[in-house]
């Protein structure tokens, strides 16, 4: 059986970070791993310039698929808030990303310590 060992250094947000997050209207985390800085300026262009998001989307390694709400393509370089998975529902711990224009709309979860499982 091979193991893996994955690193990540966390960090507090830069400002272009807060400002993406208040761009969405969710509070910025405490810690993030550093992104690539070119990531960071990028999901400050507009929803609507899909084909840039598209084209950066591919070429960095991020997925590009259809938002489970309003199945409108987003990349993974713009995911903002988050929902419950529907196959495990609440509580599970387990939730899935949603494009951000649904997180504008209010359509996102802020999960809480409720709703993380305990060990």
């Amino acid at each position: 059986m091979a193991r893996y060992q994955v690193t990540l250094t966390m960090r507090p947000p830069s400002w272009i970070e807060r400002l993406w997050y208040r761009s969405l209207g969710i509070r910025p985390p405490l810690a993030c791993c550093a992104p690539k800085h070119r990531e960071a300026w990028v999901r400050l262009l507009p929803q609507a310039w899909t084909r840039i998001h598209e084209r950066y989307a591919r070429t960095n390694g991020f997925f590009w698929l259809p938002c489970v709400l309003c199945s409108r393509p987003y990349g993974g370089h713009q995911s903002g808030g988050r929902i419950p998975d529907p196959e495990y529902g609440p509580g599970s711990g387990r939730s899935i990303g949603i494009c951000p224009r649904c997180t504008r709309r209010g359509r996102h979860i802020e999960l809480g310590d409720e709703d993380c499982p305990t060990i």
